[in-house]
């Protein structure tokens, strides 16, 4: 079956709105907690580490889901939050959730996304989102028009593999190249200052790899029990060499 990237979210997130619907598809809510604390440890660390101000800043989140990421900037006191996702179900829970933020129902690869929000933010925050859009003309559109909803010297999280060569590893998953993302961001006037890895250990099927599906499902579940294990085994081991996702940290350089 072909990806269609609402209808798919919409089915995902109607089964369960929670972390298990926009996180590892693979691993129930328990393990997908885990994999979101290592995303707000390291998205802390990046932010200290580079000196980046947040208190009192304007946010666009892109993806916002089921409002993780919003949860964590509204508890850093910024000025503004717009939430911006392709599924009614996100928009219409985070409505209710925070009247105080703006949630659009929109495709980030949309060309007239940037007109209808007609503002620009301080900073982008682009977790697990382009490595969803399979097209790479769509992949382009998509840069194009976060650069354009970012400030001059605005701040833009991101996350995907960034390795060496674009990757396709499932029907709604292309991971792209360091030089890729490089080559559009560029001719977007924005650089990347900072790649930061995720995982090693977690985001992935250790203990459930077996073919037999009996062992598979096992496995799985022991996967699920022992993502603490896994969780500390990335403190300890984790580097840019072996990380299977990264966060990427570009600046807008000009407008």
């Amino acid at each position: 079956m072909s990806y269609i990237p609402e209808k798919y979210w919409n089915k995902r997130l109607l089964h369960n709105f929670n972390l298990s619907a926009v996180g590892h598809i693979g691993f129930n809510e328990y393990y997908n907690r885990w994999l979101y604390k290592v995303k707000i440890k390291t998205l802390k660390e990046v932010i200290k580490s580079l000196g980046i101000s947040i208190y009192g800043k304007t946010i666009c989140d892109i993806g916002c889901g089921t409002g993780f990421f919003v949860d964590f900037y509204h508890s850093q006191r910024v000025e503004e939050i717009i939430g911006i996702d392709i599924t009614n179900i996100s928009i219409d829970n985070l409505k209710k959730k925070y009247p105080q933020y703006k949630f659009i129902k929109g495709d980030i690869s949309s060309p007239q996304l940037v007109s209808t929000i007609n503002l620009s933010f301080d900073i982008l925050n682009v977790f697990d989102v382009l490595y969803h859009i399979v097209d790479d003309e769509t992949f382009i559109r998509a840069i194009t028009n976060i650069v354009s909803l970012t400030k001059k010297n605005g701040i833009i999280f991101l996350s995907d593999l960034a390795g060496q060569n674009n990757i396709s590893v499932a029907p709604h998953v292309r991971f792209r190249s360091k030089g890729f993302y490089e080559k559009i961001l560029d001719e977007n006037n924005t650089k990347i200052i900072g790649i930061y890895p995720l995982y090693y250990f977690m985001n992935q099927q250790i203990l459930g790899k077996f073919k037999v599906r009996f062992f598979k499902k096992i496995g799985v579940k022991l996967d699920n029990l022992c993502v603490p294990v896994y969780y500390y085994l990335d403190r300890l081991f984790l580097s840019i060499e072996k990380s299977n996702l990264n966060l990427i940290v570009a600046r807008k350089i000009k407008l």
